[in-house]
């Protein structure tokens, strides 16, 4: 997603032997061997309503010491699953990290919400950084958005079709959906983080950055799979037909 924003992407990932990196083409990519990486099966019924199985929990990713020469204006924790025990010490102009992965657990094979959403969130917490996750993540979400508020760091509550809520200090503000005709909701989270993330780096505007990251979000489910991650110039137009 940023780097179809024209962002210069440096990637700390695991990848499995033999993995094509073809999808990963025009990034930095700075690998971590891992035998095994965290794999989900999702399904959807016909009120949108998702089942989601974990396949694989994935190898720890181990993030080297000096990952990056310089200081990145934007870092982007986004876990899978448990590949962290908590956020990496990696200084940056904005932090962003996206509490999906930490927030889940699994009976069997089938992905449940994390039991202690609190306790699991807080080693990823820090005071001045920007948290997302979904409504969908933990039964209690504003109570989750209010604690981690709490903790100095600003939230962003995705609701699907009905926008987001910021929540930052002990305030609270909705934010409207951009209409869309969605066709597969996977990944949208994703999208809006990151174009949030890369917006707030451009402007030092939240609120730039988050009608950026909704109209990217609305635009990511009106297509499948990394083939429904917008550019640029089609969240510009998205948010221009808004605005007339």
């Amino acid at each position: 997603m940023a780097h179809a924003l024209g962002a210069r992407v440096t990637l700390l990932t695991a990848l499995s032997p033999g993995f094509d990196r073809a999808c990963l083409a025009g990034l930095d990519v700075r690998p971590s061997p891992a035998a095994v990486l965290p794999r989900y099966a999702n399904s959807y019924d016909g009120q949108g309503d998702r089942t989601q199985l974990l396949l694989e929990p994935g190898d720890p990713l181990r993030i080297p010491s000096g990952a990056f020469e310089q200081e990145p204006d934007v870092l982007l924790v986004a876990p899978a699953y448990h590949e962290f025990e908590a956020c990496p010490p990696i200084a940056a102009r904005f932090t962003g990290i996206d509490l999906q992965g930490p927030l889940r657990t699994t009976h069997g094979v089938v992905v449940k919400p994390h039991p202690n959403p609190r306790a699991a969130a807080q080693p990823f917490v820090r005071e001045g950084d920007f948290v997302f996750f979904s409504e969908e993540d933990t039964p209690d979400a504003d109570g989750l958005a209010r604690y981690v508020a709490s903790l100095g760091a600003t939230v962003l509550l995705t609701r699907g079709y009905r926008g987001a809520t910021l929540f930052s200090g002990g305030t609270q503000r909705q934010l409207s959906a951009i209409p869309a005709n969605p066709i597969d909701p996977t990944g949208a989270g994703d999208c809006f983080a990151t174009a949030f993330m890369v917006r707030l780096a451009e402007t030092d505007d939240i609120e730039a950055a988050c009608s950026f990251g909704l109209a990217a979000g609305a635009l990511a489910v009106e297509g499948f799979g990394i083939g429904g991650i917008p550019t640029r110039e089609q969240i510009e137009q998205r948010l221009a037909r808004e605005a007339a």
